[in-house]
């Protein structure tokens, strides 16, 4: 089963690679090196074809996508933690980051929204099919009881 640490890890990254949206590597900039993780870890780039041209829509719904997604998933590893988030939210801030980021890396499509589109795959798995919930104050991640067996 999936640890604390793995699912922290998760949230983490998720809102990490959102955020670099609000400041995309410039046009002709290759990816950053390998030892600092690359165009994984930096997915955004001035010079992507995205399916919206450059200017206008696309430069709106960016940053509120991004903002949007990373906020939610920093919420949600709140509300795990038990950090002023009611545990309540879990779920909501987990599907509504998810599907912002979902939407922010479909209209930035390249090949390095592999990494952000499997990680939002794997949260969205984690609350629809293992229906994870916040747990107790600590932040374990509890399965409903007929879930677990």
């Amino acid at each position: 089963m999936f640890k604390k640490a793995s699912i922290l890890a998760l949230l983490l990254l998720g809102a990490h690679l959102n955020l670099t949206a609000l400041v995309p590597a410039a046009a002709g900039q290759g990816p950053p090196p390998w030892w600092v993780g690359g165009g994984l870890l930096w997915p955004f780039f001035a010079d992507t074809g995205t399916l919206l041209p450059a200017g206008g829509i696309r430069d709106v719904l960016t940053p509120m996508l991004g903002i949007t997604a990373a906020v939610c998933l920093f919420l949600a590893a709140g509300a795990f933690l038990g950090w002023l988030v009611p545990a309540s939210w879990f779920r909501g801030l987990i599907v509504t980051g998810a599907v912002a980021s979902i939407v922010l890396q479909v209209v930035w499509i390249s090949g390095w929204a592999v990494l952000p589109l499997a990680i939002d795959a794997a949260l969205l798995w984690l609350v629809f099919g293992l229906h994870l919930t916040a747990g107790s104050r600590r932040g374990r991640a509890s399965v409903p009881a007929e879930r677990a067996q």
